[in-house]
């Protein structure tokens, strides 16, 4: 009885209080994916950029070959 006189002492529903509680769950799960994958496609963007170096170096060293 003591949540339903807490919550109603406040103006809300029972269903108010887990609602936020899953918002806010929700909002930190979406903020922690945000960042991880800024981070993979940062990773993601070094690591091509030092594939198109190598294959930039082994297509001239091919052509000074011939």
């Amino acid at each position: 009885m003591k949540y339903y006189e807490f919550v109603h002492s406040l103006g809300l529903h029972s269903w108010d209080i887990p609602a936020l509680i899953v918002v806010l769950i929700i909002v930190i799960v979406g903020l922690v994916h945000t960042r991880n994958q800024k981070k993979r496609e940062k990773d993601f963007e070094e690591e091509r950029a030092k594939k198109l170096e190598e294959l930039k170096g082994t297509s001239e060293s091919a052509s000074t070959k011939a």
